[in-house]
């Protein structure tokens, strides 16, 4: 009963604590409106600076996709134990098995059971 009673307050007051942190509405919410500007005094970007942004947006993401690309290559080309990735025969492909019988057999195969 101790255990069951521990769970079930631990439950209640979890929820309760996420009531009441979700029921605030922010302690810089007056701080924050006077900080923002009107919106009639705002100056529309026009198009072709939001288009400039979004092509460096993506060129930077492409950039950073061919340096991740290069360091992962390099990384397996030098610090990757080869002898931990044994090639696999022509038997070892994961096909999906056609009958129960086939199963059991790749599965004592694979787990080396035999």
């Amino acid at each position: 009963m101790n255990k069951n009673f521990l769970k079930i307050s631990t439950l209640i007051i979890l929820s309760a604590a996420i009531v009441i942190i979700a029921a605030q509405n922010g302690f810089c919410t007056e701080d924050l409106a006077s900080h923002v500007p009107d919106v009639q005094n705002t100056v529309a970007e026009s198009k072709s600076d939001t288009i400039i942004k979004f092509v460096i947006a993506m060129v930077g993401v492409m950039l950073s996709s061919i340096v991740i690309y290069l360091g992962l290559t390099i990384y397996n080309k030098f610090f990757v134990d080869k002898s931990l990735f044994p090639n696999n025969g022509p038997d070892d492909v994961l096909n999906t098995p056609k009958s129960v019988d086939e199963a059991v057999t790749f599965f004592i195969k694979r787990n080396k059971l035999c």
